[in-house]
């Protein structure tokens, strides 16, 4: 689930080394996780996250970006912003049965601060913006959708000129302004039957980034109008894609273990008195959710948990002041 989340190696080797560990009776077949010691904000992870990935040009419309960038040319890009924005919900859908939610859109533009970088042959496109404006165009737009037939789930990030977007780079743009462009879409399809996309189960901006591995389509384009069309279009091929959330420093935990009497799963790591700290467990949205919370009293710390699931997989995260 989080093969190419590159501050989750430690996820992948949790599993890996789980199997040694038996329980007894409805908890026998448990398995838990050797994660990481996070510095990071116990509200949610608030963090710049960096995202990287590769593709290649689909089409070129107008003569001064196709002097600059031709069909099946590679192309590599830098998207990076903060994930601490808090959403507006732009649409919601609920079942008349049930009540049930099933189809949520959300916007994010205040203080994403987005940095992006596209790269194309020796020619590199950057767009910045700190804060948009709601509504269109959508800053940063997340849709979960959780209904069978023609639905898709996807994540937009959108620098324009028109949403305050600023150009340090433009490339076969003298003078981009207003109606200049940089966008991407990563999006996951839903299947022809069944029920729709899981994609991320959620619209939170701090989930989007552990949900990598499961967009099947990723698009992109740079676009400067205000005269005759000028376009880029391109494929991002969603295996290259990584995040990492930057300057998030990691400690192993020291120790993992079982207690059979209580029938709790027992979390050590070596501590700063008088710093609290919150132990979070993965959910199936792909957001960290609060497990219990401590404050340090040593050097070391032990806390139990009460396992829910069959396998779960916790990190324990530092408070910010």
């Amino acid at each position: 689930m989080v093969t190419r989340c590159k501050d989750c190696v430690s996820l992948r080797y949790a599993v890996s080394s789980a199997s040694k560990f038996r329980f007894p009776s409805m908890f026998r077949r448990i398995t838990f996780s050797l994660l990481s010691l996070v510095s990071a904000s116990a509200t949610g992870y608030a963090a710049e996250v960096r995202w990287t990935a590769s593709g290649t040009v689909n089409f070129v419309v107008g003569a001064g970006l196709a002097q600059l960038a031709a069909v099946d040319e590679p192309v590599s890009l830098e998207l990076s912003y903060n994930n601490a924005s808090e959403g507006t919900i732009v649409r919601q859908l609920f079942s008349p049965a049930t009540d049930q939610l099933f189809w949520q859109e959300e916007e994010y533009y205040d203080g994403v601060d987005i940095d992006m970088k596209i790269s194309i042959g020796g020619h590199t496109w950057r767009g910045t913006i700190g804060s948009g404006s709601e509504g269109l165009p959508r800053t940063i737009e997340i849709r979960d959708v959780r209904v069978g037939g023609d639905t898709v789930d996807f994540f937009k990030v959108n620098v324009t000129g028109e949403d305050g977007g600023t150009f340090p780079s433009f490339p076969g743009g003298a003078a981009p302004g207003a109606n200049a462009s940089m966008r991407l879409n990563f999006r996951q399809e839903a299947p022809e039957v069944g029920p729709g996309p899981d994609y991320l189960d959620s619209t939170d901006l701090k989930c989007v980034s552990q949900s990598v591995s499961r967009i099947t389509e990723a698009s992109g384009s740079i676009a400067l109008g205000g005269g005759p069309p000028q376009l880029i279009n391109f494929s991002i091929d969603p295996a290259t894609i990584e995040t990492e959330l930057v300057g998030v420093e990691t400690i192993e935990l020291k120790e993992v273990s079982y207690d059979p009497e209580f029938e709790e799963i027992l979390l050590t790591w070596t501590s700063v008195p008088g710093t609290f700290y919150v132990i979070q467990v993965f959910g199936d949205d792909l957001c960290w959710r609060e497990k219990a919370s401590t404050f340090a009293e040593g050097t070391e710390t032990t806390w139990p948990v009460f396992p829910f699931r069959e396998s779960e997989i916790y990190r324990v995260i530092v408070e910010d002041e």
